[in-house]
């Protein structure tokens, strides 16, 4: 009988633990480990009972509040992974002690997705008649669609390559510049083109993109050659890490220069700030380093180029286009990015207003699919 009552008095002392933990702990509003704002106690109301939001947002508050939170991923998560599994909270562990995240066949909605798909084409058709230059599109595959040796074996996935090369057709009928991101950077897969510990593309699979993007819109060649690599952090973990808390191999970020490439004022429109440079050491020292690109996302953002002063371009955009666009300062006097995520705007009428030589769709392709 005595064994009988031993695990539910410690089932009992834990919940306890963690009851008083939780009458003195604030509720935290921002994870500097996750680098995502946390569930907040949601506000009570019959309504929102009765249909069963009160319950899911409490239960999303719970959890994120929880005492000792990362304490508790680190230790879940080191038992899965112990235990034999190849995934954790949507977590490949891949090769080389590396992460890669998992987009499962399940977790895309393909008739809200072509639909998604079918607004942008839309507009772009829009754009098309406004302008005399091109507007194109860079859908980029996510780390699994590419990197398949860093996969777990008998690794199920969306097939994404699919999906894209259906869209870029669509978009090369509708009279739009296609820029092949996944061609390129499968020309390239045994290279470091995706950071090991965060769902971006490093700086180098980037520059596989301004390579394809500057032969589609006859721009002048390049090649890495004409740039100097500098690393600005190595021991950076980023937004894989995060979710499964465990020790992984530390990421670098590097920066690409030309030679005699100048300082390029950064304008944050709507922010009322602006920087010499498009690039921020001071979020190196922070668990965003990526925001190292472009201070993070903003709804509208301007970069001073080197290129002649009246040939500018718009990159409708999502955080892939951070470390892309420095790329840009080499062809264009001005280049701003929009963020659908924040502006709040018409992007038609952006186009109207700025007269952009160059329009450019640049998502990675799940970011695209949920937040186009």
């Amino acid at each position: 009988m005595k064994k009988d009552v031993i695990l539910p008095l410690l089932t009992a002392a834990v919940i306890g633990l963690f009851c008083i933990a939780d009458i003195f702990t604030q509720d935290r509003v921002f994870s500097e480990q996750e680098n995502r704002k946390l569930s907040q106690k949601p506000e009570f109301s019959m309504e929102k009972l009765l249909d069963g939001t009160f319950a899911e947002e409490y239960e999303a508050y719970v959890t994120d509040q929880m005492p000792g939170r990362n304490a508790f991923i680190f230790i879940k998560t080191a038992v899965q992974k112990l235990s034999g599994q190849k995934e954790v909270n949507g977590v490949y562990f891949a090769k080389d002690n590396t992460l890669i995240m998992r987009n499962a066949p399940e977790s895309v909605d393909t008739k809200k997705a072509d639909a998604k798909a079918g607004r942008m084409l839309q507009q772009a058709k829009e754009i098309l008649a406004m302008t005399e230059g091109h507007v194109g599109l860079m859908l980029v595959p996510a780390a699994d669609g590419v990197q398949t040796q860093r996969l777990p074996a008998f690794s199920v996935d969306f097939d994404q390559l699919s999906w894209i090369e259906n869209v870029e057709k669509q978009a090369e009928e509708a009279g739009m510049t296609v820029v092949d991101a996944d061609s390129a950077l499968l020309l390239h897969a045994d290279e470091e083109i995706y950071y090991g510990s965060d769902h971006h593309w490093t700086t180098l699979g980037a520059f596989y993109g301004y390579q394809e993007f500057a032969e589609k819109f006859q721009l002048s060649a390049v090649s890495l050659e004409d740039y100097e690599k500098t690393a600005v952090l190595d021991t950076f973990w980023g937004t894989l890490q995060a979710k499964v808390n465990l020790p992984v191999r530390q990421d670098t970020i590097e920066i690409f220069k030309r030679q005699d490439e100048t300082l390029h004022r950064t304008v944050f429109v709507y922010e009322g700030k602006e920087a010499d440079s498009c690039y921020f050491s001071g979020r190196l020292r922070t668990k965003d380093a990526y925001s190292y690109f472009l201070d993070g996302n903003y709804p509208l953002v301007e970069i001073e180029g080197d290129g002649p002063q009246d040939k500018t371009i718009l990159l409708i955009k999502d955080s892939y286009a951070n470390c892309f666009a420095p790329f840009l300062t080499r062809d264009y006097g001005t280049i701003r990015l929009v963020d659908r995520r924040y502006y709040r705007g018409d992007v038609v009428e952006l186009v109207q207003k700025y007269e952009p030589t160059d329009v450019l769709y640049l998502y990675q392709v799940f970011q695209f699919i949920e937040n186009f």
